[in-house]
């Protein structure tokens, strides 16, 4: 329809929004997605994509093409890098609570082997841990999301600027589709059942990863930490909750564009990049160990290949006590934590050489119920497979768990 003169560069001709019509609607679609030529539009970039057809007996035959392949976008996009904010050439990282963050520093700034820190942000309770302004836009009780706040924007802003001066990378992990505070202040946006009454799944509300205003709220708080100073955001539980195929009949997602659950977690990262690359700030996203595994989205909406072709960082978690007695052929994998590592990495490495510019692959590692000794295998079959970044789950990463295993980092 039409092309707004401030959504044009001049200088490269490039144009930033479409104004368009489709069923006497009008919508804006980004000049990314936009083709020259018809032949380019149709052109086929998922050559090289293997996936599980599983779901098809589930849901009905095709299901899983569709799903992963005809909605999914493959065209290949190239990885950004940022002048004034260097990802490290590995990363080795350990996860923390705000309050840790905080209260802190010198500890974690001192950790041998350590050079990047992931803070928890936002968590899977809708909690906001520091004083966010976002809050009063999208919620009617925006206090519900930070009486939690542990720390001003203000004072956070000096303290992520102290870190990154000791050389730390700093990561901001936020919880995206797990938070009963959104989803009980927005029903409609949310997992229910046909009546529009909240659902508990996983003992927890969830916003459906289908909402386009559960997108704008976590982008929104993304926003607000990247003008904190973070270096990277790491976007969590953007996912579908599992466990649901058996009672879908039952339940209402809210799917307005009907959309499978791949191309909606695929569109959110899609958006959320676009969003934050003026920032200057990486995008990362968590993604469950199985999917990779089974080469499906585990009806969660996390296919590696579909993620990887979009966000900088793709961070799986093959934690070893998540894995049961006898996968990949391990007795116990708990007990073998190199060779549990290795073959999972070795598995994750053959679906992204279907990426032609696939994300940097960043693995979370168990650090909790682990020894030193037990993490350096870990991080040794990590590095034996051509993945040697890491990072450290122990929850809220007290000083007291940290010492158990910091010998460990390397």
């Amino acid at each position: 329809l039409s092309i707004d003169q401030n959504d044009w560069d001049e200088k490269t001709g490039k144009i930033r929004w479409y104004k368009i019509s489709k069923n006497n609607k009008s919508y804006y679609v980004s000049g990314e997605y936009v083709e020259t030529s018809k032949k380019l539009a149709l052109k086929n970039y998922a050559n090289n994509i293997s996936y599980s057809t599983y779901w098809d007996d589930y849901y009905k035959d095709g299901y899983a093409k569709d799903a992963y392949i005809s909605q999914v976008d493959y065209k290949p996009q190239k990885k950004q890098s940022y002048k004034g904010n260097v990802m490290p050439d590995t990363v080795k990282a350990i996860h923390v609570s705000m309050n840790n963050f905080v209260n802190n520093q010198s500890y974690i700034e001192n950790l041998k082997g350590i050079n990047t820190v992931i803070v928890e942000a936002k968590n899977d309770e809708g909690s906001i841990f520091y004083d966010s302004n976002v809050c009063d836009e999208y919620l009617s009780d925006p206090d519900l999301a930070v009486e939690n706040t542990v720390v001003s924007k203000k004072e956070l802003k000096k303290i992520i600027k102290k870190y990154r001066k000791k050389g730390i990378y700093c990561v901001s992990r936020i919880v995206v589709f797990k938070d009963p505070v959104f989803a009980q202040d927005n029903p409609k946006e949310s997992l229910t059942d046909k009546h529009d009454n909240l659902v508990v799944y996983n003992n927890q509300y969830w916003p459906s990863a289908y909402s386009r205003k559960a997108w704008m709220y976590n982008v929104a708080i993304a926003k607000e930490c990247a003008d904190l100073g973070f270096n990277e955001i790491q976007f969590d539980y953007v996912r579908f909750p599992d466990g649901t195929a058996n009672s879908e009949i039952n339940l209402d997602f809210h799917n307005t564009y009907k959309e499978s659950k791949v191309a909606a977690v695929q569109g959110f990262l899609q958006y959320a990049k676009e969003e934050l690359s003026p920032k200057g700030v990486y995008v990362a996203a968590d993604i469950f160990a199985w999917p990779i595994v089974a080469c499906d989205d585990q009806d969660i909406g996390q296919f590696l290949p579909a993620i990887a072709n979009v966000v900088d960082v793709v961070s799986p978690m093959p934690y070893l006590d998540h894995f049961s007695k006898g996968s990949f052929g391990i007795v116990d994998p708990v007990q073998a934590p190199y060779d549990t590592l290795a073959a999972f990495t070795k598995i994750s490495n053959v679906q992204l050489k279907g990426i032609k510019h696939a994300s940097k692959y960043r693995t979370w590692i168990q650090g909790y119920d682990m020894t030193s000794r037990e993490l350096k295998q870990q991080i040794k079959g990590l590095k034996d497979n051509k993945q040697p970044d890491y990072m450290v789950w122990l929850v809220s990463g007290d000083e007291s768990d940290i010492n158990k295993i910091k010998n460990g980092f390397h």
